[in-house]
């Protein structure tokens, strides 16, 4: 088993060790926000110690869930699906949309987007890898929460596997094992997503006892399901792999900076969409993204620099980009990312102070580049 450098590679990691013959059974578990420095709180857990690896792997940036549960059901870097967040501009609407809730992203209903005449596949990349995968005669199934699962983004992102919903922790826990360990003779790969833990980050911070018990939790469901006496037997060449798409930092709401209220002339120097109307700012509030007009973006980043707290950092993103930040930039990515980049200081936000959605009530956020954000692991449980 190769350790990726980054988690762009687990999924071709994943293609090669069902292709090559190496593994007759592959599970990838995505803790949502399990990262690596939350992994060093529970070393002493007997899940990690079962452990056959258990190493920190670097996030993509920006560190968010859009990004990385995309890379699993693509295949793809983020450099190349081109969602690199929750808020992100579709450039054939003119407008910015959640791709998760397939809505715009200023106004409307989730599901919008269809009954607007934005089809699922003209942001969702195609093919997935569970086609990819069904090519090369390998069973899959996704395992996802009932709460959001089916939905558009899923109709497309998942197509090619099975897909099985679960109603929280002990249930995907339990069907992750039978789904293993379930009898066939072809090569199988069973993805999951669990996300307790980010909740609870959300909600509380990443420093709340709230929190540490939701990782606790989490483990011990797992060690029971995967290893306590009801656990199912797994064939020989069954592993799972364990992962995160990253971690948070603590932060509060009172700690947030609204641009346009700090700089009231702001909304004035954006681009314009659809019926020629501001562009919606888009990312979240640890990872702003301006869609600004090209002949502002210096004055841009200099009033922002300059009406912001010490240690926020603001930058033209053609400077993340060419920094390898998004690693290799292709077309999907670089239509939709905007000019100019805010990253709040370090336990703060920053937003807009007219846009909803609730990010800038969290007290546990991610996106940045801290360490905490943006290590995340993975862990290799050989199971048969």
């Amino acid at each position: 088993m190769r350790v990726p450098a980054g988690f762009a590679g687990i999924p071709a990691e994943v293609e090669r060790l069902l292709v090559s013959g190496e593994a007759a059974r592959v599970g990838v578990l995505l803790l949502d926000a399990f990262g690596w420095a939350f992994v060093q709180r529970h070393l002493d857990h007997g899940l990690l110690r079962r452990c056959s690896v258990l190493a920190p792997v670097a996030s993509q940036f920006p560190s968010t869930t859009t990004a990385h549960v995309t890379t699993m059901h693509s295949g793809l870097p983020v450099g190349e699906h081109g969602l690199y967040e929750w808020r992100v501009l579709e450039p054939s609407a003119g407008r910015a949309i959640i791709p998760l809730t397939s809505s715009w992203a200023d106004a409307g209903p989730r599901d919008g987007l269809r009954a607007a005449g934005v089809p699922p596949e003209r942001y969702v990349p195609v093919p997935s890898l569970y086609e990819r995968l069904g090519a090369q005669g390998v069973e899959a199934l996704a395992l996802e929460p009932a709460a959001f699962c089916p939905s558009t983004y899923d109709e497309v992102a998942l197509r090619g596997a099975r897909v099985l919903t679960h109603t929280g922790l002990p249930d995907a826990a339990a069907q992750l094992a039978r789904a293993l360990a379930a009898p066939g003779e072809a090569p199988r790969y069973v993805f999951a997503y669990a996300d307790e833990i980010d909740h609870a980050g959300h909600g509380d911070g990443p420093s709340s006892p709230a929190f540490a018990a939701a990782c606790r939790a989490t483990l011990d469901g797992l060690e029971q399901a995967l290893f306590g006496p009801d656990a199912p037997r797994f064939a020989p060449g069954t592993r799972l792999l364990l992962t995160a798409d990253h971690g948070q930092v603590d932060v509060h709401p009172s700690r947030t900076d609204h641009v346009d209220e700090l700089w009231p002339e702001l909304p004035g120097l954006l681009r314009r969409g659809a019926g020629g109307r501001p562009l919606a700012p888009c990312g979240s509030a640890r990872d702003l993204f301006l869609h600004v007009e090209a002949e502002h973006v210096d004055a841009v980043v200099t009033g922002l620099r300059d009406r912001l707290p010490g240690g926020s950092r603001v930058l033209a993103t053609t400077d993340a980009v060419a920094a390898g930040w998004f690693g290799a930039v292709g077309p999907r990515l670089r239509q939709r990312l905007a000019e100019v980049l805010v990253l709040p200081a370090p336990g703060r936000m920053a937003w807009w102070s007219t846009l909803g959605g609730g990010t800038h009530r969290f007290r546990g956020h991610h996106g940045g580049r801290t360490p905490e954000e943006s290590t995340t692991f993975l862990g290799i449980l050989e199971l048969g």
